[in-house]
Order: structure tokens, then C-alpha cells, then sequence
């Protein structure tokens, strides 16, 4: 929409343009006139600039007011695999049990090492400002190099004088300048599977963390269901109390008619108008419980609490699940055979034996595979010097303190450690399904009784409301039929939540997959 002020603005820009256009006699130099038509234009340019700024700076705005807008009324929508997935980004616990995975991959890779050659090399280079001398004494020279290297090999020997009959000759031995590199390799050949007995130990410990992470997993799924279905229920719980308020309103409506005819007393009036006050405050408890349940449903998948947010979902099970008519003895067996945490027992359980192995070999002697390259320099030789050897090393050990025998003994102890936590697991494991099971049994036959509880206290409410309208009660009666259809919708509600709830629980219990 074009506003008076750029109407006004584009004429003004017109009619610089169609002044620029104008002919004006050419008179050799800068004249006024040039000069107010050259600022005129530029002012022109200066104000469509302008406004074209603040139009797009007006629609940006616009827009982003509009965005934060659509955000405040149209809350995010979040299913419950929806919010699995929100929590599994954020979840500390599984980004701690993926650490701890890539730690053990590691620990993998370090035992795999030591089945692997060993390849080292080093180089020095060391400088002597002195070397060793000697002064010895040669009978003309003979056996003995002259000093002064080859060319001196060459001149002939000094003869002995008749008073000195022996020469004496300095010689230095090594030199100033030492440079030496070498290159090793060591290959163990034979440790009685020590390094062997590591690297699956270290395997079977991948493994375990693998299902530590399956675990953590699952969990967070039950917990995730958990907060899910806890706002579900405090919203069922909120249209329960805010159908209470409907109800007694309709009576008080009814009880002040009564009493303004003269049929009913105002001793009715005062009673309606005390549960009124009642459920309106069982109606503001039930709202601050879904403010209470989503800060804590948004807490635990890491969501700004300001942000609004609802969850899609029902508490109604369709059908009866097939656990819940399954055996017992078969859920613990399939939750034995399942659970990440037997399994994680298990591998625990082995790894820990190949540690005990690993402790003995330390007390048998090894043998190991080595060779060595050897080149050294200096300024006295003429080629650089080549070493090269190989050979096998035998390491027997003899006394070390009881170093072994105490690493034996603290393995051992971690074994047996790990035995007892399986068993503990167990029934551990054993005593979760039983309880999960029977209490999806207790809400499944709690669910089947309040159906046919619910349609009985609605039609008393209703029957009830006719006969105080007529006069035939009181509003005693009356508000205990309310109460009792308040209640039941309650323990319907409860019931239902129960049932998806417990369902999850048992799923967790036996290792299944969280539907």
C-alpha cells in the first residue's frame, strides 16, 4: 500500500527528472541553475533510497513479529516418537553411553596392538669437543699408522736418532662429530596367548558397552513415555473438573430459580454456590498440574520452558496387547534371553575370565622376534658404517615382587564380583516383569470396571438432576451423584494411564521394542 508520504515523494521525484530534462543553454562554465538541478536530483535520489530502505526494513519486520505470532498461537505439536527423538539429541545419559562406546573402541584397538610388530627408530648426533689421546712409543714406525692419514702414509718414516732411539707418536681415538641412526623392529612370537587373551577381552567389553547403550536407549523410552503420558492424563483431568464446573453451575442455576419461586430454600442456594467454589478450585489445581507436567516434560527433553508446546496422544488402548494376555514364565524367559543388561552381565562375565588368563601368562616366559639397522658418521670415515642384526629374546621371569601373583588374585576377585552381579541381575530382572505384569493386569480389570462405573454414575447424575429440578431431592443428594461421577471419570482416567504406562514398563522389562 502506497502511503501519502511516498505519493508526495514520487511526485517531488518526477519533477526533478522532468527538470533535468529541460534544455538549458550551455553558457561555458558551472551556472546557479546547474547547480540547483544538480542538487536536486541528488536529493531526489537521497529520499528514493530512503524509502525503499524503510519499506523492506517495515516488511522485514513485519514478518518477524509475524513468525514470533504464528510461534505464540500455534504451539508445537509433539508426538510420542517425536519426543523420543527430541530426547534422544539431548539425553546426557546417552551421549555419556556413546562416549563410553567410542572409549571402548579404542580400548579395542590398543589390545589389537600388542599382537601387531613394533617398529621404532631414533637418530643422535653428539659432538665431543675432546677426544681420547694417547701417546705411545714405535720403533720406526712399524704396525703403527702415521699420524696425518693417508697422505703422511706416503712420505717416508723418520729415521731414529742415535740419542733417541724409539719416536713418540699421539694418537686421538674417536672423533668430534658422531652422527648415528638406528631402526628396531620387536615381533612377539610366543606369550602363551597374553596378548590374544587382551584383545578379546577387550572385544567382549565393546560388546558389553554396545548393550549398555541399548539399555540407556531403552530407558530413556520408558521415561520419555512416562512424561508423555503424565501431561496426557493432567489435561483428561482438567476437562473432568472442568465438566465438574458445568454441572454445578447448572445446579446453582437451578437452586436459585427453585428458591426464587419459593420451592427450595436458600440453604440450597449456599451449598451450590460452596461446591461451585469447590470445583473451581479442583479445576485451577488440575490446570497448574499441566503447567507442572509439561515444565517437567519439557525439563526432560531439554526444551525452553517458555516455549508452548502440546502433545497428540491418546490414553484410550485399542484392543488388548498381546502381553498383556501373555504368560509369565514366557515374559521372564524372552526377558532373560532379551534384556541388554543380561546380555551386558554376560559379556562381562567372559571378558573378566580372559583377564584372569591374561594375569597368568605374566609368570611363564615369552619369546619374542627381534631386529635391528644400524648406520653411524663421522668426520674420520671414509664410508658411513652399516650394522644390521636379528635375532630371538627369550624373558623369563624369575622374582617380581608378587607383582603376578597379586594381579592373579585381583582379577580373580572381579569375577567373582561379576558373577554375583549376573545372579543379582537375575532377580533383579525376574521381580520388574512380575511387578510390571500384574500391575497391567490390575489396570487392564480396572479399566473394564470403571467402563461400566462411568455410564452408571452419568446416568444417575442425570436421573438426579431431573428429580432436583422437580423438587424430589436435595442438593445433598445431588451433589453426591456429581462427586461420584467426578470420581469415576477419575479412576477411569487413572486406570487408562496405568495401562499405556504399565504397557511401556513391561515392554522395557522384557527387552522389546517400545511401542
Amino acid at each position: 500500500m502506497m502511503t501519502f508520504a511516498s505519493v508526495l515523494d514520487f511526485r517531488f521525484v518526477r519533477a526533478a527528472l522532468v527538470r533535468k530534462a529541460v534544455a538549458v543553454p550551455n553558457t561555458g562554465g558551472r551556472t546557479p541553475m546547474n547547480l540547483f538541478r544538480f542538487r536536486d536530483i541528488a536529493w531526489s535520489g537521497t529520499l528514493l533510497i530512503c524509502l525503499l530502505a524503510f519499506t523492506a526494513f517495515c516488511a522485514l519486520t513485519k514478518r518477524v513479529y509475524g513468525e514470533l505470532e504464528g510461534s505464540l498461537q500455534n504451539p508445537r505439536i509433539l508426538t510420542l516418537e517425536e519426543s523420543f527423538e527430541v530426547a534422544k539429541a539431548s539425553n546426557l545419559t546417552i551421549q555419556t553411553a556413546e562416549q563410553n562406546l567410542k572409549t571402548a573402541a579404542a580400548q579395542v584397538r590398543a589390545a589389537r596392538a600388542g599382537l601387531l610388530p613394533r617398529i621404532t627408530a631414533n637418530g643422535d648426533y653428539t659432538y665431543f669437543r675432546d677426544v681420547q689421546k694417547s701417546v705411545i712409543q714405535a720403533e720406526g714406525g712399524f704396525g703403527f699408522p702415521p699420524p696425518g692419514g693417508e697422505e703422511a702414509a706416503t712420505q717416508p718414516m723418520p729415521t731414529p736418532s742415535a740419542d733417541n732411539e724409539a719416536e713418540l707418536i699421539e694418537l686421538e681415538f674417536g672423533a668430534h662429530h658422531n652422527l648415528q641412526g638406528t631402526v628396531s623392529l620387536t615381533q612377539p612370537v610366543f606369550a602363551w596367548g597374553r596378548y590374544y587373551y587382551g584383545y578379546q577381552a577387550a572385544k567382549l567389553n565393546y560388546q558389553a558397552v554396545e548393550r549398555e547403550v541399548a539399555a540407556a536407549y531403552h530407558q530413556l523410552r520408558l521415561d520419555v513415555s512416562e512424561a508423555f503420558y503424565g501431561v496426557l492424563v493432567a489435561q483428561e483431568f482438567v476437562r473432568v473438573a472442568q465438566q465438574s464446573v458445568t454441572l454445578v453451575e447448572k445446579q446453582l442455576g437451578i437452586a436459585e430459580a427453585s428458591f426464587e419461586a419459593g420451592a427450595a430454600t436458600n440453604f440450597d442456594v449456599l451449598r451450590a454456590k460452596v461446591q461451585l467454589a469447590n470445583a473451581q478450585s479442583q479445576l485451577i489445581r488440575a490446570e497448574n498440574g499441566v503447567r507442572v507436567a509439561k515444565n517437567g516434560y519439557k525439563t526432560f527433553l531439554n526444551i525452553p520452558l517458555s516455549e508452548e508446546i502440546s502433545v497428540q496422544g491418546s490414553l484410550e488402548s485399542v484392543g488388548e496387547h498381546p502381553l498383556a494376555a501373555g504368560s509369565l514364565e514366557a515374559l521372564i524367559q524372552q526377558a532373560l534371553e532379551n534384556r541388554p543388561e543380561m546380555g551386558r552381565s554376560h559379556l562381562n562375565e567372559r571378558a573378566a575370565r580372559k583377564q584372569v588368563d591374561v594375569a597368568k601368562t605374566r609368570r611363564l616366559p615369552d619369546i619374542s622376534f627381534f631386529s635391528n639397522y644400524q648406520i653411524s658418521q663421522n668426520e674420520r670415515l671414509t664410508e658411513m658404517n652399516r650394522i644390521w642384526s636379528l635375532g630371538f629374546r627369550i624373558n623369563v621371569p624369575i622374582f617380581d615382587g608378587f607383582a603376578t601373583q597379586a594381579a592373579v588374585q585381583q582379577s580373580e576377585a572381579v569375577l567373582k564380583q561379576t558373577e554375583l552381579g549376573g545372579a543379582q541381575l537375575t532377580s533383579a530382572v525376574e521381580f520388574e516383569v512380575r511387578s510390571a505384569y500384574l500391575n497391567l493386569l490390575e489396570a487392564r480389570t480396572l479399566i473394564e470396571a470403571q467402563r461400566e462405573t462411568v455410564a452408571q454414575a452419568r446416568e444417575s447424575v442425570h436421573i438426579a438432576t431431573i428429580q432436583f429440578e422437580n423438587g424430589i431431592i436435595t442438593t445433598v443428594a445431588l451433589t453426591d451423584t456429581q462427586l461420584a461421577l467426578a470420581q469415576a471419570e477419575v479412576n477411569r482416567l487413572q486406570a487408562h494411564h496405568d495401562y499405556v504406562v504399565g504397557l511401556a514398563r513391561l515392554e522395557k522389562a522384557i527387552g522389546q521394542q517400545l511401542q
